[in-house]
């Protein structure tokens, strides 16, 4: 292990004990340039305000939102917008890297599977251990660095929460329950009935 870092030893998906990676991450501060020179990223790796923070695999329910979600906005995107999928970084800023689970943006990620504007949509499918995390500091650090659209979808309620920046605020809107129904124009024109993105695969 190289001097001044720390390592830490994180549970996988259900693998064996001998096959989990471990991550390193340097001492904080950190930049997002430490990061990189540390070696190949961790999708669950994220960096706010030079603090590192390690989030969990995603269970097969936040999955199975997500690749739902991305399948149906990649369907509705206009010319100009990209649906960039889940493991996507969007550096905010030299000591910001965030890691939402779906990014719609102008550019795609490069091959660093890293975005370095300001998006048009993140979103953040919540769990047990993700849900504070994503609906305090996350969404505060995607208003201070302008991001226009934020979804948050929780499965546990059947929820859409969607933020609009509005004079360097959020306004939110959302869509409750098995009936609920969210329809928007930004980024694009799209209609999302959150029972469909949650219900279980034998419901299909």
């Amino acid at each position: 292990m190289r001097e001044g870092t720390i390592g830490i030893v994180v549970q996988a998906a259900p693998h064996s004990r001998s096959r989990r990676p471990s991550v390193t991450i340097p001492t904080p501060p950190v930049r997002v340039e430490d990061l990189d020179a540390a070696g190949p990223g961790d999708a669950r790796l994220e960096l706010l305000d030079g603090l590192c923070v390690l989030r969990p695999w995603p269970t097969p329910l936040r999955a199975r939102v997500t690749s739902r979600l991305t399948h149906l906005l990649t369907e509705a995107a206009t010319s100009g917008a990209h649906v960039l999928p889940a493991g996507v970084g969007v550096e905010l800023s030299p000591r910001c890297l965030l890691v939402p689970d779906l990014v719609v943006a102008a550019s795609p990620a490069g091959e660093d599977r890293r975005l370095r504007e300001t998006p048009f949509l993140v979103v953040e499918v919540a769990d047990a251990s993700t849900r504070r995390y994503d609906r305090t500091l996350k969404l505060d650090l995607y208003r201070e660095h302008g991001v226009v659209s934020c979804w948050l979808i929780d499965p546990d309620t059947t929820t859409l929460e969607a933020y609009e920046l509005v004079a360097g605020s959020y306004v939110a809107t959302s869509a409750t329950g098995p009936d609920g129904v969210f329809t928007t124009t930004r980024p694009f024109p799209v209609t999302v009935r959150t029972a469909e993105l949650i219900d279980p695969p034998d419901a299909e």
